[in-house]
């Protein structure tokens, strides 16, 4: 992890002289860095005000169904520190990018534990047709209002 600390510590430096914000993402595989043992305590440590986090409801989906964490648990203990989020479902156990309200993401649980100024970027499968999205689209904005 220092590694990780120390290239951190020149990008937050960059980022910060151009106003920009870096958010860690939410990864995928368990192998990854940092993982979610691992985010709070360098989120922590890194004590920036231009770095956050990302949340990808369909990697901690994912991490959800193989039993390496609780998404809900996850989000109320992360989620104050979200810049965004990308929008995707999950079909068990790992089918990701899939379109909103199609899977097992508890999107109206997990929504509401994110900050209201949260950015919702929608990343999906490039399979998915653009009238299945749209119908996901007004649901969630029926749903969210954003």
């Amino acid at each position: 992890m220092q590694r990780v600390k120390d290239c951190l510590r020149r990008v937050i430096e960059h980022a910060a002289s151009k106003k920009v914000r870096i958010a860690l993402e939410s990864r995928r595989g368990y192998e990854e860095i940092p993982t979610e043992r691992e985010l709070p305590g360098l989120l922590e440590e890194m004590n920036s005000a231009p770095l956050g986090y990302w949340h990808d409801f369909g990697h901690s989906q994912i991490k959800e169904n193989l039993g390496f964490l609780d998404h809900a648990e996850w989000l109320r203990a992360i989620g104050p520190r979200a810049f965004g989020c990308h929008v995707q479902d999950c079909i068990w156990p790992a089918k990701d990018h899939e379109v909103p309200f199609t899977g097992d993401v508890n999107f109206e649980k997990l929504v509401p534990l994110l900050p209201t100024n949260c950015l919702f970027v929608w990343e999906m499968s490039p399979n998915k047709t653009a009238d299945a999205i749209r119908q996901s689209v007004r649901r969630w904005k029926e749903r969210f209002g954003v």
